[in-house]
């Protein structure tokens, strides 16, 4: 378990002179004495760590803290198929961890009772809902690994169930839906603030988008809407 009290620490010597008090320097004028002491353990009821320790331990702490794309799970590594449609995930996995690139997944399934439930998956913040295990978080590794089938659901960004007829529609931290009067669905990217089109129809925002439509021998097709983000400046 981390130990987050040693954040506060630039470094091992400060770590090591919050265990002294002044009494410790006006009695014991040498201070490797002091640090002596510390490591045998004579003073407060607390972890102490030799320096290794405390090193590999700050280490985690700001990982936990201030997590960093090399720290990062990336799923695609399970990947062993030729599947289009996964192999096409596979390529842009890191883009999306990275934030440059935010791919919208739209997908199709049929249920046993033959009709069919559609969905947008916002594909970034399904991965990242699976690192931190999130509620409804998709199992990735077992997706990558055919263990398990990529679905639509409720909580996606837009899903649609033909048995119902209900829709529902959902804003995330990456994506606000919109019901554009001319040209339809949309998504609007909070970071960019662009509008991303799902129709086919040439409209004013077509270029804020890339749509692959790519078959496949699991999920008979799947269509990518790629949208590379505009960094702020």
């Amino acid at each position: 378990m981390a130990d987050f009290s040693i954040a506060k620490f630039s470094n091992y010597q400060e770590y090591l002179q919050s265990f002294t008090t002044v009494e410790d320097y006006r009695y014991l004028p040498f201070h490797k004495t002091v640090v002596t002491l510390t490591k045998l353990g004579y003073r407060e009821h607390r972890t102490f760590y030799m320096e290794d320790e405390f090193l590999s331990m700050k280490k985690q702490v700001e990982q936990l803290l201030n997590p960093t794309v090399s720290a990062q799970i990336y799923y695609s590594q399970y990947f062993k198929g030729t599947d289009p449609a996964l192999r096409a995930l596979v390529e842009r996995e890191t883009y999306n961890v990275q934030q440059e690139i935010s791919t919208i997944i739209f997908l199709e399934t049929s249920g046993r009772s033959g009709f069919a439930k559609s969905g947008y998956i916002d594909f970034e913040a399904s991965l990242r809902n699976c690192r931190f295990k999130g509620p409804n978080a998709v199992d990735w590794r077992a997706v990558f690994e055919e263990k398990k089938m990529l679905k639509p659901q409720p909580s996606d960004i837009v899903f649609y169930d033909w048995k119902s007829r209900k829709i529902f529609s959902n804003d995330n931290d990456n994506y606000t839906v919109v019901a554009h009067p001319e040209y339809g669905l949309m998504f609007a990217h909070k970071g960019d603030h662009k509008n991303i089109p799902v129709t086919t129809k040439k409209n004013p925002f077509s270029s804020n988008v890339k749509r692959s439509m790519i078959r496949s021998n699991l999920y008979g097709f799947i269509i990518l809407y790629d949208h590379y983000v505009r960094k702020k400046t």
